[in-house]
């Protein structure tokens, strides 16, 4: 067999890259469109426009949740379904680029935006249930959903500026609501949900940091507030370290219902992480002479809803130790919420205060989750409690 015969045959043989590495390039369009949402949200920070900016982020994650749950019971190895993958990419980002101005301006168009979105789906799933019989159930009911949550996008213009998000939010519940009469753990890789949810929430701690460091090189070096700055990494570094050592070593719950509201609390989790990054950011601002209470809800209410949200998740284990873990993160919620209010109430706090304050209720939850998970700590106060006077 000639050099070019064997090149041929190995051609056939290896229809494209590795399923996981297909994965992280398709992760590519998510950390862009998660940099375009929150310099935007840096341009305008009120409140309608976070609020703007959450409905796009939901959408977006919706998309990839979606396209996950099919990759992870079916791997993508012909040219038509990586096609389709590809144009997804495409699409996201062009979606996240449109939301990038006032809502006015933009409704008509990341409607129908998404609704392509949505109809890139429809197709992934009806050849999945040509070529997959056991998924065949579960893969049109959900090219179906996809397709109607399509057609409600589609038709965003005659919604209007006011009442746009009632539809939008119907045909995000009807993607996202349980399938009647299967379970969503139906042929599902543990594992692999699992690692899919931790990268995109690498994925969103990374752009924090890609956030802190254009903030920083939009400076000179000596007006850089080179104390912020590690506050700031400091922060973003504790929440990583909660993350990673309560999900993902506690993987997956053991119940479909369980495992939906696992997957759920990760929306408020990421877009949280997203939105603390902008706040955090202000920290390096040398224009900034003192914190307004718009920047201390910036940073707080972030770190509050994190703090919830990483509880939710705990919760769901339905352990003993995750709910001990839930009650730490509950814990930490209303220390949030009290330095909330006493920062909102004083005058005088600068930026690095205020970001010391939340370090200091960051760390003393993750050395709380270590002494909870630490067998000689546990064993040492054991051991103390029983002891005789």
């Amino acid at each position: 067999m000639t050099t070019d015969q064997r090149t041929s045959v190995l051609t056939r043989l290896r229809p494209g890259p590795n399923q996981s590495w297909l994965e992280l390039f398709y992760d590519l369009t998510f950390v862009a469109s998660i940099v375009v949402l929150s310099s935007s949200y840096s341009k305008d920070k009120s409140l309608g426009h976070a609020a703007w900016l959450a409905i796009v982020g939901t959408m977006i994650w919706v998309a990839w949740v979606e396209t996950t749950l099919l990759t992870n019971r079916h791997t993508l190895q012909r040219f038509w379904p990586r096609a389709l993958y590809v144009v997804q990419m495409i699409l996201v980002l062009v979606l996240a680029i449109a939301a990038d101005d006032t809502i006015e301006n933009n409704t008509d168009l990341v409607g129908p935006m998404f609704a392509l979105v949505t109809a890139t789906l429809v197709p992934l799933y009806l050849l999945a249930a040509r070529e997959r019989p056991e998924l065949r159930a579960f893969a049109r009911h959900h090219a179906v959903r996809s397709g109607i949550a399509g057609v409600i996008f589609l038709f965003s213009p005659l919604y209007g500026d006011v009442w746009y998000w009632i539809p939008w939010v119907a045909a995000i519940v009807i993607v996202i609501a349980p399938d009647r009469g299967m379970k969503l753990d139906q042929a599902l890789d543990r594992s692999h949900l699992v690692h899919r949810f931790g990268e995109y929430t690498i994925i969103v701690l990374g752009e924090a940091f890609l956030k802190i460091a254009l903030i920083a090189t939009e400076e000179p070096l000596d007006r850089v507030d080179l104390i912020g700055l590690p506050l700031t990494f400091a922060a973003i570094y504790v929440i990583w370290w909660l993350y990673f050592t309560d999900v993902t070593p506690a993987g997956l719950p053991e119940t479909s219902s369980r495992i939906r509201l696992w997957i759920a609390a990760h929306l408020p989790l990421q877009l949280s992480i997203t939105s603390l990054a902008v706040g955090m950011s202000l920290i390096l601002n040398p224009a900034i002479d003192a914190v307004e209470p718009a920047y201390i809800r910036m940073i707080f209410t972030p770190l509050l809803v994190i703090s919830l949200a990483l509880a939710l998740i705990n919760l769901t284990q339905g352990t003993p130790l995750g709910r001990q873990r839930a009650a730490i993160h509950g814990l930490a919620a209303a220390a949030f919420a009290i330095a909330f209010t006493v920062l909102q109430l004083t005058e005088g706090f600068d930026e690095e205060t205020t970001a010391i304050v939340a370090i200091v209720v960051l760390t003393a939850t993750a050395l709380s989750i270590r002494r909870l998970d630490d067998p000689d700590a546990v064993s040492t106060t054991t051991v103390g409690a029983d002891a005789p006077d």
